[in-house]
């Protein structure tokens, strides 16, 4: 059982939802957790994940992950009465949030221009690969194609000679991310001139910007010599990743190794990229790392107030006290007793308006809800639709 939902911060705002897979979904999620309420419309159960594995008994683990929390109404946009039932829940909306490849909603017949027509304050927000215009804009896309084409797979793989891929889908992320942004940017706007619009987000934008210096350098030196100063440093048992940015810092960790002298050196001593001495003192933190374990390692730096973390795997993050305190995850029961791990509450935490955690929708649980409770459907109503194919 849930508690009832404490008011947050986008209470009153509802938003209708055509997002699939993950990019535009993470970020439906985030904004139900700040008291959004977010309709789901499905059309078929293969239509998302619900069908994609791995699996906690018969629940999909990526469609817990993106959809906890949402309420699921399933519609047939392709019939015509769909689409009737569509702009009638479009009256009563303030966002729809979708990531169809650009030109779908207008196929569908949701144009931006035609849901205007229908709720002049609506907020379209469009999340797809490449964006709506640009020399991509027509072709399919999915997270790994963005980690090619932003070149942060390079960047990444340089030490190993080839691009390397980060195994989480860190593009769907971002553009989940930015879309979220959109939206609460495009509320406030219309609260202040009652005025909806139309925003997209790009997916290979999004991963553009996290390359953002390195592009800055290449284009002020012509080379790509720029590296981060972070790496992951080898131990007896792990590895570690520190950083001395600021003054002081390294000073500080060359005490703790033993170099009293050196860390009285201002070429030693100095902040990151201040100095020609940095590989030297690195080479040193290097040796003295290998003859230590990572607990000593961190004890060490932490003491010094020195910027450090293991290098941690994905059962170790899972045992992580950190995790369960600040509810980073958290299990969701399912029916029959098995437990699922889904994102906790979005990490942003009010102080007056708590985030909330609902549960994982089944197919269609809210269509009496939405299509009798807000549209005023009654039983006879949805029996005819039922029988059309209209409602699944």
């Amino acid at each position: 059982m849930h508690p009832t939902k404490p008011a947050g911060v986008l209470d009153g705002v509802r938003i209708l939802e055509l997002a699939r897979w993950q990019a535009a979904p993470r970020g439906g999620m985030i904004l139900r957790d700040m008291g959004a309420e977010v309709i789901k419309l499905e059309w078929s159960k293969s239509s998302d994940l619900r069908n994609s594995g791995p699996f906690v008994g018969e629940m999909s683990v990526q469609f817990a992950a993106y959809n906890r929390g949402k309420k699921s109404v399933t519609l047939n946009t392709r019939h015509p009465e769909g689409k009737e039932l569509f702009f009638k829940l479009l009256e009563v909306s303030d966002v729809v949030l979708e990531n169809f490849r650009p030109g779908t909603m207008d196929q569908m017949g949701f144009s931006y221009e035609k849901m205007c027509e229908v709720n002049p304050g609506i907020i379209l927000a469009s999340v797809s690969g490449f964006g709506q215009y640009g020399p991509y804009r027509d072709r399919q896309c999915f997270d790994p194609i963005i980690q090619a084409m932003s070149g942060i797979g390079h960047q990444t793989g340089r030490g190993f000679d080839q691009p390397v891929m980060a195994e989480g889908p860190i593009m769907d992320r971002t553009a989940a991310l930015h879309a979220t942004i959109g939206i609460l940017g495009a509320l406030r706007y219309r609260d202040r001139t009652g005025e909806g619009q139309w925003l997209e987000v790009a997916m290979l934008d999004g991963g553009i910007t996290l390359e953002e210096v390195a592009l800055a350098m290449c284009h002020e030196t012509g080379t790509n010599d720029f590296t981060r100063a972070g790496s992951f440093i080898k131990c007896k048992d792990g590895f570690v990743s520190t950083g001395a940015a600021r003054a002081g810092m390294w000073e500080r960790m060359l005490q703790i190794m033993g170099y009293d002298e050196l860390s009285e050196d201002p070429e030693f001593a100095a902040p990151m990229f201040a100095t020609d001495k940095a590989e030297i003192r690195m080479e040193l933190l290097h040796l003295w790392c290998e003859e230590r374990t990572t607990k000593e390692v961190e004890t060490a730096l932490v003491s010094a107030d020195i910027p450090v973390g293991p290098a941690l795997s994905i059962p170790e993050v899972l045992a992580d006290k950190h995790l369960w305190e600040r509810e980073v995850m958290m299990e969701e029961e399912l029916p029959g007793g098995k437990k699922i791990l889904v994102p906790g509450p979005t990490i942003i935490k009010f102080s007056k308006t708590p985030t909330t955690a609902g549960p994982i929708p089944a197919y269609g649980e809210h269509n009496s809800e939405i299509y009798s409770g807000v549209l005023g459907l009654d039983d006879q109503q949805l029996s005819r639709l039922v029988a059309n194919g209209v409602i699944t």
